[in-house]
């Protein structure tokens, strides 16, 4: 059953059939005959409305007369389909068309559709004793209540009327009198209207499109000339050292340098690609088909439901490098902890926020399909200023501006923290590996205790609105990872130049105990199903606790197995190709910038989306071949140039006599 929440919800203008001309279509004249007694135009309405109740009148009169254009534009309805009972209860219609819909009334006045979405179903006082078998308009709230069915098909209406005047006039000319309602709408003409919003964006974009192309030219022309080097301010939105930068491939030998990383972010960049198009894909599907998905116990399934665990490697990895060169800088004595945390500010929100703004000034543009979702836009118009602060995944949880955004205010707030707890390692020894050791068991408890008082567990904790709350966001409850790559980064760092051996078999064994778990991690939930016995519900809150911090304790292994030990075989040699390079270099990007993409290509749909191997696999291959394009350029137009111009200015400043 589709859930109310979905603002895409389509109106059904049910037409008289036998269950043996369910799935054909009848013809609309004849329809509109045995229809029309219904169809009848209040004349008493409000001044705004006049217009609507003109062009509904003009439809009326042509569909009586059976003129072409009122039979084109009512062909462009959906109509009753099969499989209501097995979820197929989307049905978009023609809606280009009726967006597209023209129609001269008079020399001063022309007709033009707009694509209604509008949910029907059942009114819940419905008391309609029908024959199941028969589909006609009179019995359809009878088979939708006793089947518990919200119908969600487009219908075309007269651009003139409001939202609230189509609603009206549905209920009150067919719907309540039938035991059915609209309990939701939505409708576009595909008419934009620019705010100064807009054009200031325009404006923006244009600057930094002319930033780069000039940035590009002089550095070219610099270089051709071989008199000078180009200034790197001048240069810093230049393609040519920028894409250079990017796309170089480098065989790095060096002991500091952990090359399986770059093979991992890639992968887990990929995994999450994954896992985004499905669940994203989710109210725009048939939902009995995905749930029956998502609830399976197929490898595809277990594969898709883990790919949030790839942000778990995201923060082992980030605490990782973070606690390296916090180390590093230790030993030279150039700690700059304010400076850390200000890099680490502007290499996120640059990015942040011209994606921000492109949302929320190009999206009416840009989503031309039925499921335009004004919330979308709405959220960030009003939270922008806590996404950009990193403070949005404790203070706007319901209502979150690009909620995939929750990961980088975790792993900024963790960023702010971690140096004064490196430091005191560095500074005291590692007895005060204590520090994340003792937050890492916090953390578990945390989840523990939650989950008991708020009855959350398995198999579908992503299904109560408290473990979103209160596990999911929260950055106290995803901080287990981070310390665990605080340890290993520590541990690392200080074995960097010495060789380590272990016994063969011991070797042997960890990389067999350490997949063991992560298979088990990502295919062991699909085995449990609700339970109120008191045993296997605590099984399953153990689970949920430690399922990622053993995710993070197993991938400290392999790379600490890549790096030091030099072992692992084709993992090793996979995780650490350079090919890889490019990828991680623009993982923030590619984070961003895919659900992004992914939400609006769907948006754009035109028919729902089955689960179906041969539809899902290009599509797929679709999403990272476009998220790598708009990666990079993300990347080149923002990413690279503003920590260039960072570190140009901190330079200078610091070298001022």
């Amino acid at each position: 059953m589709l859930t109310k929440y979905l603002l895409s919800l389509i109106f059904i203008i049910v037409q008289v059939y036998s269950i043996q001309d369910y799935r054909q279509l009848v013809d609309l004249h004849e329809w509109y005959e045995v229809k029309k007694d219904t169809l009848e135009i209040q004349q008493k309405s409000s001044a705004n409305d006049d217009n609507c109740d003109q062009d509904l009148l003009s439809f009326q009169q042509g569909l009586e007369r059976n003129e072409p254009w009122a039979v084109i534009f009512a062909d462009t309805w959906a109509k009753i389909q099969a499989g209501y009972l097995s979820g197929n209860t989307i049905n978009i219609g023609d809606f280009d068309s009726c967006v597209k819909f023209e129609h001269p009334i008079t020399s001063s006045r022309i007709y033009k559709g707009q694509h209604c979405l509008v949910g029907i179903s059942a009114l819940s006082n419905s008391t309609l004793e029908a024959d199941r078998t028969d589909l006609s308009l009179k019995h359809l709230a009878k088979f939708f209540k006793s089947n518990g069915i919200v119908s969600t098909n487009g219908f075309c209406m007269p651009a003139s009327c409001s939202v609230a005047k189509i609603i009206q006039f549905l209920n009150q000319n067919i719907l309540n009198e039938n035991d059915l309602g609209a309990v939701g709408a939505q409708c576009r003409d595909m008419s934009v209207h620019l705010e100064p919003l807009d054009y200031f964006a325009i404006v923006l974009f244009s600057l930094f499109a002319l930033l780069i192309i000039a940035s590009t030219t002089y550095e070219l022309i610099i270089l051709k000339s071989k008199h000078s080097e180009p200034n790197k301010l001048l240069a810093s939105f230049s393609v040519y050292s920028n894409g250079y930068k990017l796309f170089e491939i480098t065989k790095i030998k060096s002991p500091s340098s952990i090359n399986c990383l770059h093979g991992l972010r890639a992968m887990s960049i990929f995994w999450i690609i994954l896992g985004h198009r499905i669940t994203n894909q989710y109210p725009w599907g048939n939902p009995k088909d995905f749930q029956a998905f998502i609830l399976g116990k197929s490898i595809a399934t277990g594969i898709i439901n883990a790919h949030t665990l790839a942000v778990d490697t995201f923060f082992v990895m980030g605490a990782l490098l973070m606690t390296w060169s916090t180390l590093k800088d230790c030993e030279k004595k150039q700690l700059n902890i304010p400076r850390m945390i200000w890099r680490r500010y502007i290499r996120y929100t640059p990015v942040y926020s011209a994606l921000i703004l492109a949302v929320v000034s190009f999206s009416k543009v840009i989503l031309q399909g039925p499921f335009y979702i004004e919330e979308l836009r709405a959220s960030c118009v009003k939270n922008w200023w806590m996404t950009l602060l990193h403070v949005l995944n404790y203070l706007q949880q319901k209502d979150m501006c690009l909620n995939h955004g929750w990961y980088l205010s975790a792993d900024f707030q963790l960023f702010i923290i971690s140096p004064f707890i490196i430091l005191m390692i560095h500074k005291y020894g590692k007895k005060f590996l204590l520090i994340p050791a003792v937050l890492f068991l916090a953390t578990i408890i945390y989840i523990i205790s939650i989950s008991m008082v708020l009855d959350i567990a398995m198999p579908a904790p992503s299904a109560s609105q408290n473990y979103v709350d209160f596990i999911y966001f929260p950055t106290h409850s995803r901080a287990g990872p981070w310390f665990v790559g605080i340890i290993l980064g520590y541990y690392l760092f200080t074995i960097q130049r010495k060789k380590v051996d272990i016994n063969k078999f011991l070797n042997g064994f960890m990389w067999i105990f350490t997949l063991t778990v992560l298979f088990s991690i990502v295919f062991l939930q699909l085995g449990f199903s609700s339970s109120t016995d008191v045993i296997q519900r605590g099984y399953h809150i153990t689970f949920l606790a430690l399922h990622r911090n053993l995710w993070a304790i197993a991938l400290c292994w392999i790379i600490f197995a890549c790096q030091n030990l030099k072992t692992g075989g084709i993992i090793r040699w996979f995780l650490s190709l350079p090919q890889w390079q490019p990828i991680s270099r623009m993982g923030l990007s590619m984070y961003l910038i895919g659900a992004v993409y992914q939400v609006m290509s769907i948006l754009n749909q035109r028919v729902p989306l089955y689960l179906n191997f041969w539809q899902l696999v290009p599509i797929l291959l679709s999403d990272v071949f476009m998220i790598m394009i708009l990666s990079t350029i993300t990347y080149l137009a923002f990413e690279a140039p503003t920590l260039i111009i960072e570190d140009y200015i901190y330079k200078k400043i610091k070298n001022k006599p």
